[in-house]
């Protein structure tokens, strides 16, 4: 049972029990001490499962770390947003321009980074291909470095 729940039945037992036992009581000064006394019941009636309830609350204060590299002001987001929109625009590409060239690769994968001057370079390019090709290795480093001013890293697999 839920620790609101369980405040919630005590609180309101509590406050049937205090309701007939003031009932019964007579008028005078009695009345006035089962008062008192049914005012610190109702009093421990509340305080005992609020404390138990806070007390089963944890509170973790530290982020995960997928969570910490993940948050950014809009301006980040959008930046990121945008390399990783350059960065399969020019994948498409390579794989385009080496098609036209009869040269068929399994996958490739560009990396940008965004310099100090707030441009977007190339940080990296890998190719990955089959063996039938290693021939014309030369070729598609020609190719690659005309096209996006980088010579690529060619994987053959």
């Amino acid at each position: 049972m839920s620790s609101m729940a369980c405040a919630t039945i005590t609180v309101c037992g509590g406050a049937l029990v205090c309701s007939l036992l003031s009932a019964f009581v007579p008028e005078g000064a009695t009345k006035k001490t089962v008062a008192l006394v049914i005012g610190a019941f109702m009093v421990c009636c509340l305080i005992s499962p609020l404390s138990s309830a806070i007390s089963s609350i944890k509170i973790d204060n530290q982020l995960p770390t997928e969570i910490e590299s993940e948050i950014s002001t809009s301006d980040e987001a959008y930046s990121n947003l945008v390399i990783k929109q350059a960065e399969e625009n020019l994948e498409q590409s390579l794989t385009d321009i080496l098609l036209q060239n009869n040269i068929r690769i399994s996958d490739c994968k560009i990396v940008l980074a965004k310099s100090q001057s707030d441009s977007i370079i190339i940080g990296d390019i890998s190719i990955y291909m089959s063996n039938e090709y290693k021939s014309q290795n030369e070729k598609i480093g020609t190719l690659t470095y005309r096209s996006f001013g980088a010579y690529p890293r060619i994987t053959y697999i």
